[in-house]
């Protein structure tokens, strides 16, 4: 019984304090138009956010990219405009990929300049965007259960498998991409008919395999890598960022908010920056 109390009273502690950080962020910043996802520039100290702006399919040409400083100050919610329903963001170089409704769109951080599109015209609604080392670009496809890769000045088709239970965030290395997925069939409102996942996918062979997970429904939007074999994930709906091992148990929750999208992890400086989308913020949250 004694034991049972302490395993209680640790969890209840564990609790307390990450409830602690999500009332008592870093820092937070309002003002944006349904912000989605957020990249980090570490040359310039400063974050991108994409704002959708409208709805997650639509090509209305409403959204925009924001420029925050590294302290989390609003300085242009719309830095770059002309772009549909942005969303995923991944920076390489000088270059920031967005996932663009049906286009990947490229953006010269030094000029500030759009400087191309890619179409991929039979995709469903492109999402989530990982850049390896040498370069290369992988883009989800939402609701498609595809995922991209740039290749030859055009977007083409790398893997089309339902397992891939609706791929959102994206994370790659050197010999695989881990794909934070929502759940099967998104509904209008977002809800799914089976939980998110985590899928690691062999960049060799395409071989899928499933990180098993603890039975929570999980609507699984970003995903980073945290230390070796642990993942940070936000589930969109639940508003929450998860601590996952490498056996898909969650470790530890930090209650966010409801919409908790594509966050940015920097872990020399252990903060989390996270959009929520429904909110119109930014927020920044210490963690160890």
């Amino acid at each position: 019984m004694r034991q049972i109390f302490k395993v209680i009273s640790t969890l209840a502690g564990l609790i307390f304090t990450c409830q602690a950080l999500a009332d008592n962020p870093v820092w937070s910043a309002s003002g944006f138009k349904l912000p989605e996802s957020v990249e980090y520039d570490a040359a310039h100290d400063r974050f991108y956010v994409s704002n959708v702006n409208g709805g997650v399919m639509e090509q209305d040409g409403n959204g925009s990219i924001s420029l925050l400083d590294g302290s989390g100050k609003l300085i242009d919610v719309d830095w770059i405009t002309g772009l549909h329903s942005p969303k995923g963001l991944a920076l390489h170089k000088n270059k920031l990929y967005v996932a663009d409704v049906k286009q990947l769109v490229v953006i010269n951080v030094e000029s500030g300049k759009l400087v191309a599109r890619y179409e991929a015209s039979d995709s469903r609604v492109l999402n989530g965007i990982a850049v390896n080392k040498e370069g290369k670009v992988f883009v989800s496809d939402w609701t498609g259960n595809r995922i991209y890769t740039l290749a030859d000045g055009e977007l083409k088709i790398w893997l089309e498998n339902p397992e891939l239970n609706s791929p959102n965030g994206l994370w790659v290395d050197n010999t695989r991409l881990y794909v934070a997925s929502w759940g099967k069939n998104p509904k209008d409102d977002f809800t799914t008919e089976t939980s998110g996942n985590i899928k690691k996918i062999s960049l060799k062979t395409k071989q899928i395999e499933t990180l098993d997970h603890e039975g929570q429904w999980l609507n699984l939007d970003g995903i980073s890598r945290y230390a070796k074999n642990k993942w940070l994930v936000s589930d969109f709906l639940k508003g929450e960022i998860l601590l996952i091992n490498k056996s898909g148990h969650i470790e530890k929750s930090l209650p966010s908010k409801k919409s908790s999208a594509d966050f940015y992890y920097i872990p020399e400086k252990h903060l989390l920056v996270v959009p929520l989308l429904m909110n119109n913020q930014v927020v920044a949250y210490k963690v160890d």
